[in-house]
């Protein structure tokens, strides 16, 4: 008779113990190898929020057409296409925000280039056409995508030059000349690598075009400068320096 209720006694005394047990962390579940868990959140290493400054160095081509026409009908119009590559170099300011992988943001930068021209007039030996923009001003947008302390670009938007022009007699005087700020529009891309929190190196590219709106008026003989463009492609290193922004958050991936 002690021997029925003393089973069941022992089965249950051993099923409190083995719970407690378990419940103490002293018996290790077997997990099971098809319920899915979530991995650790990855943490991002660099935040491109904030506010930077820098400068630029590199090389640009510039390609320059110019036209010039007889007012009076004696002469045909002269076409003039110039291309030679130049130094270029500045500084920007931006100002950037980051959500998670993308990055959204505004600058201002400005390029100086030796950039001038001077042709002889092939219908009049005795005249000089001459061209010069030395420096563009551009203001973009900016959109990229992070990868940690990486980051690739687009940006476009405003640009503007001053583009002198003049016709004078070959080594003498100025027979004519225009002067003023010339509008455009600009387009580029680039890669930049944060090397530590506050510093930033990178490699960009420019397209630049301008149309001239200020042509220069007519000359004796009836000959005038009329109109004309400017394309300008720019390759530059760039070195900026940000402040503010911070660490975000980890991220969990899901």
């Amino acid at each position: 008779m002690r021997a029925l209720w003393l089973g069941p006694a022992i089965a249950a005394l051993g099923a409190f113990v083995a719970g407690s047990a378990a419940a103490d962390g002293y018996i290790v579940k077997r997990s099971d190898p098809y319920v899915y868990v979530a991995p650790d959140a990855m943490p991002i290493v660099y935040d491109w929020t904030g506010f930077y400054i820098g400068g630029h160095v590199g090389a640009a081509t510039a390609e320059n057409e110019l036209a010039f026409n007889d007012t009076l009908g004696f002469l045909g119009p002269e076409s003039f296409t110039d291309n030679r590559v130049t130094f270029a170099g500045g500084g920007h300011i931006g100002l950037q925000k980051q959500w998670s992988w993308i990055v959204v943001g505004a600058e201002v930068a400005w390029t100086h280039m030796d950039k001038a021209e001077f042709v002889r007039d092939v219908l009049g030996p005795s005249r000089t056409i001459s061209s010069a923009s030395n420096s563009v001003l551009a203001v973009t947008g900016k959109f990229g995508w992070a990868w940690d302390n990486i980051l690739a670009y687009f940006k476009g938007g405003y640009a503007t030059t001053e583009i002198e022009q003049s016709a004078r007699v070959t080594g003498g005087a100025l027979l004519t000349s225009s002067k003023g700020w010339e509008p455009g529009w600009t387009a580029g891309a680039g890669i930049e690598w944060a090397v530590w929190q506050h510093a930033i190196v990178g490699i960009e590219y420019n397209y630049t075009k301008f149309n001239l709106d200020h042509p220069a008026g007519a000359i004796p003989g009836g000959t005038r400068l009329d109109d004309g463009g400017i394309d300008i492609q720019s390759v530059t290193a760039r070195l900026s320096f940000k402040f503010g922004g911070g660490r975000p958050e980890p991220v969990a991936i899901k």
